[in-house]
């Protein structure tokens, strides 16, 4: 079963589809977003102060923060309720650096179907497909850009500076 099935709009549901048969899409301008730094660093405080990083490196190591669990502030939290509202998702999470070249996941696949949607500043992904037509492509996704990728998809984010990326799911 398709882990979006029946909770995604019917004005958003093709392009998901679509990305369902080849393994991943990319969803430019899904919708409009564009934080401050300033909205970042709030975000972090926020979610630092109660104990919700799960990573929260020292400066000169890998200088990144994720936040799997908690509460959003300003644009994450209205990107989280547009999310939730037009596509169903249940998770959200922020991978975030500081620095150029930071820490991230490296070549991965998730066992579930992900949007990754692009917040503050740049982030681009590669992605290759194990299903469809096993398609290799990259994207550079900017503030507002996603890409839909389907569990068992391989992709490997490369950071070029500061960012702040959410990333959603339906388990």
């Amino acid at each position: 079963m398709k882990q979006f099935e029946g909770k995604v709009k019917d004005e958003v549901l093709g392009d998901i589809e679509k990305g369902y048969e080849q393994g991943f899409v990319y969803l430019p301008q899904l919708i409009s977003v564009n934080p401050t730094a300033l909205e970042v660093v709030e975000q972090y405080q926020y979610a630092r102060s109660r104990g919700w990083l799960t990573k929260n490196d020292e400066a000169n190591f890998n200088n990144r923060w994720l936040q799997f669990t908690g509460k959003f502030l300003g644009a994450f939290e209205t990107t989280r309720k547009v999310m939730t509202n037009l596509y169903g998702v249940k998770n959200a999470h922020i991978y975030a650096n500081w620095i150029k070249h930071g820490h991230q996941y490296g070549r991965h696949n998730d066992d579930m179907d992900v949007i990754i949607l692009q917040m503050w500043n740049s982030v681009s992904y590669c992605v290759e497909s194990v299903h469809g037509e096993k398609k290799h492509t990259s994207y550079t996704l900017q503030p507002g850009d996603a890409i839909y990728i389907r569990a068992g998809t391989w992709h490997t984010p490369i950071i070029y500076g500061e960012r702040a990326t959410m990333s959603f799911s339906w388990r």
